[in-house]
This record gives C-alpha cells, sequence and structure tokens, in this order.
C-alpha cells in the first residue's frame, strides 16, 4: 500500500500528468506556429518579430518539461526540487500572462480566431498542469516526520550492527 509521502507512491500520477503536459506543450506549439505562419502571409511572405515573447514562453516550457523528464526519469527528482519547482513555476507566469493576453483576443473574436483559440487552450492547460506538477513534485511534508510516523522500522545504535527494536505504524 502507497503511503502519503513515499517517493513511489505518486510516481505513476507524476507520469501521468507530466505527458499530458507534453500534450497540451504540442498544441501550444501548434498554436503559435498557426499564429506565425498567418502573420507571415499576411506580411507578403516577410517574417516579423511579433510573436517574439510568445516563442519564448513555448520555448522555455519545452526546456522545463524536458528538464522535468531527465530529473524524474533519471530519479534526480529529489536532489534537484528546488530547481524544477522554480523552472516549473517561471513557465507557468509565463503561460498564465499569455492566457491572459489572448483571452482578450479570444473574447473579442478577432481574426484568426481559430489560431488565437488554439494558443490559447494549449497555454492555459499547459499552466494548469505545471501547478499540478509544482504540488506532486514539491510535496515535502511527509519527509519532515520521524520514522516512527511513516511506517518505519526503529534501530538503536550507530554501528552497522544495529538491531531492530520494532515498528510503529500511524
Amino acid at each position: 500500500m502507497a503511503r502519503v509521502g513515499n517517493a513511489n507512491s505518486h510516481t505513476g500520477l507524476v507520469w501521468g500528468v507530466y505527458f499530458l503536459d507534453l500534450l497540451a506543450w504540442i498544441i501550444l506549439l501548434a498554436g503559435i506556429s498557426s499564429l506565425q505562419r498567418n502573420d507571415y502571409v499576411e506580411r507578403g511572405g516577410t517574417v516579423s518579430d511579433t510573436y517574439s515573447f510568445q516563442w519564448w514562453a513555448v520555448i522555455f516550457q519545452l526546456i522545463t518539461l524536458v528538464g522535468v523528464f531527465y530529473a524524474v526519469a533519471m530519479g534526480h527528482h529529489e536532489i534537484g526540487r528546488t530547481a524544477i519547482i522554480a523552472f516549473l513555476a517561471i513557465s507557468t507566469v509565463l503561460l498564465f500572462g499569455e492566457t491572459n493576453t489572448f483571452y482578450g483576443s479570444y473574447k473579442r473574436g478577432l481574426e484568426p480566431h481559430r489560431r488565437i483559440t488554439t494558443y490559447f487552450v494549449g497555454a492555459l492547460v499547459s499552466a494548469a498542469l505545471n501547478l499540478l506538477l509544482i504540488i506532486l513534485l514539491g510535496n515535502t511534508a511527509m519527509e519532515i516526520v520521524s520514522p516512527f510516523r511513516r511506517g518505519g522500522v526503529a534501530k538503536h545504535g550507530h554501528h552497522t550492527g544495529a538491531t531492530t527494536t520494532g515498528t510503529a505504524t500511524v
């Protein structure tokens, strides 16, 4: 039975949320790509920097997702928890800012409406899933509690031949 705070108790949930976040990032990428393409066609084949900040948010989210994948896959998420959460937090703020920016365009029904909607939904879902990853990966509540509270084994002595005196579960 999995216990709260056990590193392995919610690993499957972390992977599930991670892959949903990756799918949301693909939607986000499709939205910004289609907006950039529309801008390119409207300018007669001239590339503009209209969406440079949006591209930065999309690339930063990709870097964050690659880092989370590496850390969780290699088992380093306990060691680099602060860095992972910091990157997720920064990416979440960027993406929520993008949802705020594009929500006005979405509500006003500006063209290209479907492209704006795609980017808006991708940013919103990805930011929400980032928050869920922050909660799942940042769970340190049970690490402060003694081994007795976690159902561990109490051992006495500091030498290698410590004997087990009993277990305590709560």
